[in-house]
């Protein structure tokens, strides 16, 4: 069977000069929850290519044990940094697909038609999907033949607008918990920075990096 981990492009929170990009113990552990799983790997990003690293991820525990499992895996380090691009990748490939937390997707996969093609696929095949924390955000414009909002009376989690002001966010990037509510979504949160996750159907939504390892297992088990 086959995986693919989705990873952000984006490198900067908005017009400011703060370096944002991929949270790395978020994609460490999707990525070896599947590896684990016995699944085939696949990385992409709208880009392709190596992914920017932020080293300030939101709301996250340290998680040394995976981050030094990733840095001492050669084959790892690798696949990360030569990701196929988005467009690139075909839905009906893969049994599931993993949505690493990453900030800088507000300004890329919210707005990616590739991604957006992407999980619109994946929801006709049912094929289960995770979003961590920002990466939900690949939702925020996804649309069905009818034109409504795929999240539209779906439940989903996402960072919290306290989240967004303890790590800063700038004036100009979304909150999804207010695009969430807005598009009509059943959007719940835990406690701040703490693991919490939503099950609606293939779709499994965690609040934020801190979520990244019960998210990965529960995506394993919907997908075996």
């Amino acid at each position: 069977m086959h995986a693919l981990i989705v990873l952000t492009s984006h490198d900067r929170l908005g017009d400011s000069r703060r370096k944002t990009g991929v949270c790395l113990s978020s994609f460490a552990y999707g990525y070896y929850a599947c590896v684990d799983a016995g699944f085939d790997v696949t990385i992409c990003s709208p880009l392709g290519g190596q992914a920017p690293i932020d080293n300030l991820c939101n709301c996250r525990s340290e998680a040394p044990d995976i981050l030094q499992r990733f840095h001492s895996d050669r084959t790892a380090r690798e696949e990360f940094a030569d990701a196929l691009a988005l467009s690139q990748v075909c839905a009906a490939d893969f049994a599931a697909v993993y949505f690493s937390e990453g900030c800088g997707a507000l300004w890329d996969l919210a707005n990616d038609p590739a991604a957006h093609s992407l999980i619109l696929r994946l929801h006709e095949l049912r094929r289960p999907c995770a979003f961590v924390g920002h990466g939900t955000a690949a939702l925020l414009h996804v649309r069905g033949p009818d034109s409504v909002p795929l999240a539209k009376g779906r439940g989903i989690t996402a960072p919290n607008q306290a989240e967004d002001a303890i790590y800063d966010m700038p004036p100009d990037a979304l909150s999804l918990e207010r695009e969430f509510t807005s598009l009509g979504a059943f959007y719940t949160s835990g406690p701040d920075c703490m693991p919490h996750l939503v099950q609606d159907g293939s779709w499994i939504t965690g609040q934020n990096a801190a979520s990244s390892e019960i998210v990965a297992r529960a995506l394993i088990r919907a997908a075996t």
